[in-house]
């Protein structure tokens, strides 16, 4: 699958967290937010995931740091019927 930022992933998708690109501060700011490699994240809107039963904003700048896989499994838009 193909890495991307969390900024490049449409909403109502899913993604699996795989690291960061930025600095020590940032990192330590996403970790505690529960956004960790390994992690599956629901993008809710442009730069707003659903991690761990919260919702977390971020601004357009970190969101961009977060690398992440989307799966591909919820290519679909949600709420449509296979």
């Amino acid at each position: 699958m193909n890495c991307c930022t969390l900024d490049k992933v449409p909403a109502g998708c899913k993604a699996t967290i795989r690291g960061y690109c930025g600095c020590s501060r940032e990192r330590g700011r996403l970790c505690a937010l529960g956004l960790t490699p390994g992690t599956v994240v629901e993008v809710c809107a442009p730069c707003s995931v659903r991690v761990r039963e919260s919702c977390v904003a971020l601004g357009i700048e970190v969101a961009g740091l977060v690398t992440c896989e989307p799966l591909e499994n919820d290519a679909q838009p949600k709420g449509r019927v296979a």
